[in-house]
This record gives C-alpha cells, structure tokens and sequence, in this order.
C-alpha cells in the first residue's frame, strides 16, 4: 500500500488532497479530473470554489 519513491509519495498525497477538497465541494473528484484532463475546464477552479464557500459561510 506504499510508494517507492519521494516523488510517489508527494503525487499520492496531491491527489488525496484534491479527493477530499471535492468531497467538500459536493464535487465528484472523476468529473473534476476529467474535466481537467479533457481541457474543457467548465468547473470551476477549486481555490475559487473554496473561496466562494468560505464567503457565504463565514458568521461573526
């Protein structure tokens, strides 16, 4: 279940990452990467999508 190398390791984690970034965008992560691989790119850019929730959630 490892990687052989520093270079795996660091890609594994980068896709971990986005995995869980569109599970909480309500996004599903295979139509994000295909929509990213496909050079379409009709979703939007996660940061943004980030950053739009972050907006109209942030109480005082």
């Amino acid at each position: 279940g490892g990687t052989r190398s520093d270079l795996g390791r660091q890609c594994r984690d980068t896709f971990s990452s986005l995995r869980k970034t569109c599970q909480k965008q309500n996004l599903s992560f295979w139509a994000f990467l295909n929509d990213r691989l496909s050079l379409k790119n009709t979703i939007p850019l996660l940061g943004d999508l980030v950053l739009k929730g972050a907006r109209t959630t942030t109480t005082y």
